[in-house]
């Protein structure tokens, strides 16, 4: 049989099934019979398992009916362009390849079910108003592209669940109605891409994850993967994908200058990004986008500007960057991303995110949770996380995080706390000068709730929270902050001018570095001798809180010790400070002797004749603090004056007067100011009489003025 027009008319007519196992129809005898005129209603023309011979030329024609060609083979690549067809079936047929560009198909192309071409297939600017079904397909060319669909438009859903294709898939600027479902697809290139779906506008979800059925099979890429621009309409799934580079497209890295080392690292221009391995630039997902379930990726994950209106999932993805765990290849660029709920990264079962590389989210704005706990983050080096003004309506987690690298979020925003318990920092980014980077790095964020590095939290290269605004509490208790054994750490604690209601900074071990709390400014203050014993030592110069936590664990004894080993050369401040909280919690006594001890500092480091000044002031009245001695001073030089003069008796002024002289009042009504007690006044006196009394009335004003102050002082608190 060689398939004459007949017989083929007989088909469509009838519109049974015609298998002819094999057998040979001529190209131009099935052209004939699919453009000849309709008779009576032919329904479809449905073939199996036939060899079509020579060119299948359909350019610009109208099937009106369904047409069904299941397991055929054709001998060269059919020639479909600007056609139309009432319906199109080469489910399991193999094809040299197919020209079908402006096609246009009324129902279902089903391209399906081991359909396999070996050149390109090109769809451009074709239009199906039912679904276009590639599933199971394979598009294997030689070279280039395996499937050319730009700008299709596909009414229905677009079906290429476990495709195989050997070229690259180009859907740029298509539209899909309903989903595109790559479930299972595996797809390589040499071109570089292997899937450019660049302005896809797809109404329904992208589906590129795990398919189920059966095997459990993954999407697969060994090329870029090219979303930039895309919009869709649901969620955006690559749960369990495995994207990688292009093979030997090998990215030059980009060397900073040394005097720019302190500035973000240079982002690479453009979305043709050599270490790109998906580039999703501007990309709009009105639900969620799934990057988890073991997604993997080996390359730079580029979101930039991105519009995530659900949650963004991370966990179990595993992301390595262009040069592994390196700050120069990007795992994941997220700058500008804004995600609507949450963004998700913790282990929910298959492990939590790891990424080898930098995860850079600069500008990005995550308006639910970013729950990032006990995720991997390494760039030994260099910033591991660089979120410079990223900002977080809700919670933001790293409890149990691992990170090798600097965690670097200056100007950041969160809304609520963040929680750090438990993290563990190691390897920070170095400086030229060989000194390294905090591990921590929030410089003038701003937090709504807590900022929580506790039970275990460890910073190797000590935390700056320089400027930052806490509105509730920062707790570094039981922490480790900068590393005893690494003299290349400047600070073990940078809080210079953080303000927040409550500080906790009882460490679990010493700092390994200075801590630097000048100009802080704090309601509440916790410490503990551990604080106090930081390597190089406490700057406290400006540093200002309202409450200690514990004025009667801590006495006031140790706290004066503190002060005097983190400060060897005095400065008022700090024991002003420490009065005033003193005063504050109602122990004016305490307050005092810190006062007096602060004054005895300030004698000490005077010259000569103010360390004279200071002892007598000390000794006499405590600084003005304890006048209690100046009545002590009193009854001595009473007792000195009436001792004198008992055997001292002065001459009488007026002979015509006859008083009685009494020592012991003489030399009261002498000492005492304005006191008179009817002995002053009547003695003349000479020699050293003359001095003794000069001498006891200036002691007497002194010592009495001071008393009375004291006592004013003591009615006035009671």
């Amino acid at each position: 049989m060689t398939g004459d027009t007949a017989t083929l008319a007989d088909a469509m007519v009838t519109g049974r099934e015609l298998d002819l196992d094999g057998a040979t129809v001529r190209a131009a005898d099935l052209a004939e019979a699919l453009t000849a005129p309709l008779v009576g209603g032919a329904p479809s023309l449905r073939l199996r398992r036939a060899t079509v011979s020579g060119l299948l030329q359909l350019t610009g024609a109208r099937v009106p009916v369904p047409v069904e060609l299941r397991d055929c083979r054709f001998s060269r690549a059919p020639d479909l362009r600007m056609a139309e067809f009432a319906g199109l079936v080469l489910t399991g047929s193999h094809l040299p390849g197919l020209a079908a560009n402006n096609l246009r198909v009324r129902t279902d192309l089903m391209l399906d079910g081991g359909f396999r071409a070996m050149g390109p297939v090109d769809l451009t600017d074709a239009q199906i108003d039912g679904s276009l079904r590639l599933s199971n397909s394979r598009l294997l060319p030689d070279r280039g592209r395996a499937l050319i669909a730009d700008r299709i438009v596909v009414g229905g859903t677009c079906y290429a669940r476990r495709l195989r294709s050997s070229g690259e898939v180009r859907l740029p600027g298509a539209r899909v109605t309903g989903n595109l479902d790559l479930a299972g697809a595996e797809l390589s290139s040499p071109t570089g891409n292997a899937l450019d779906a660049t302005g896809v506008v797809v109404g329904g979800s992208l589906l590129a994850g795990r398919y189920h059925r059966g095997q459990d099979e993954a999407f697969r890429a060994s090329g870029r993967v090219l979303l930039a621009g895309a919009r869709i309409g649901g969620d955006l799934v690559l749960s369990g994908a495995r994207i990688t580079r292009p093979p030997g497209d090998e990215p030059d890295p980009v060397p900073l200058h040394p005097a720019e080392e302190t500035r973000v690292p240079v982002v690479p221009r453009g979305i043709i990004d050599a270490a790109a391995c998906l580039v999703a630039d501007r990309v709009g997902v009105e639900g969620n986008l799934e990057l988890d379930d073991g997604f993997t990726s080996s390359g730079t994950l580029r979101l930039p500007n991105a519009v995530v209106r659900g949650y963004m999932r991370l966990s179990g993805a595993q992301l390595v960057g262009p040069y592994g765990a390196s700050e120069r290849g990007i795992a994941l660029l997220g700058d500008g991303m804004d995600v609507g709920g949450d963004l998700e990264a913790r282990d929910d079962g298959r492990g939590a995110l790891s990424c080898a590389g930098q995860l850079r989210l600069v500008n990005a704005h995550v308006r639910g949770s970013a729950i990032l706990s006990g995720v991997r983050l390494s760039a030994p080096d260099g910033y591991a996380l660089l979120g410079d003004r990223l900002r977080i309506g809700g919670e933001f987690y790293l409890r149990r995080a691992v990170c090798s690298g600097t965690i670097r979020l200056e100007n950041a925003e969160i809304g609520a706390t963040m929680d750090c318990e438990g993290a563990t920092l190691d390897r920070p980014r170095l400086r030229t000068d060989g000194t390294v980077r905090p591990s921590l790095d929030a410089r003038a964020a701003t937090v709504g709730k807590d900022l929580l590095c506790t039970d275990g939290f460890s910073a190797s290269g000590g935390v700056r929270v320089r400027r930052m605004d806490v509105h509730k509490s920062v707790q570094f208790a039981g922490a480790t902050l900068g590393s005893s054994s690494d003299s290349r750490v400047p600070y073990a604690l940078n809080a210079y001018g953080l303000t927040t209601a409550e500080l906790v900074v009882t460490p679990a071990a010493p700092p390994g570095g200075a801590v630097r709390l000048e100009q802080a400014r704090v309601g509440r203050f916790t410490d503990s001798a551990t604080l106090w014993d930081a390597t190089g030592g406490v700057v406290i110069d400006g540093f200002d809180y309202d409450l200690l936590n514990d004025t009667l664990a801590i006495d006031v004894r140790t706290r004066l010790d503190w002060i005097e080993q983190v400060m060897p050369d005095y400065a008022p401040g700090p024991y002003e400070q420490l009065a005033a909280a003193y005063r504050r919690a109602g122990n004016e006594e305490l307050a005092e002797r810190v006062l007096m001890t602060r004054q005895r500092r300030r004698y000490a480091e005077a010259g000569m004749v103010g360390r004279i000044w200071g002892t007598l002031q000390r000794l006499t009245v405590g600084y003005g603090y304890q006048p209690w001695l100046a009545v002590w001073w009193l009854v001595l030089f009473w007792l000195l004056g009436g001792g004198w003069f008992t055997f001292n008796v002065p001459a009488k002024l007026d002979n015509d007067q006859n008083p009685v002289f009494n020592p012991w009042l003489f030399a009261a009504d002498t000492l005492l100011p304005i006191v008179n007690l009817g002995q002053d006044g009547y003695w003349q006196m000479v020699g050293p009489s003359q001095w003794i009394s000069s001498s006891l009335v200036a002691a007497g004003w002194i010592l009495a003025t001071t008393a009375a102050a004291g006592a004013a002082r003591v009615l006035k608190r009671v």
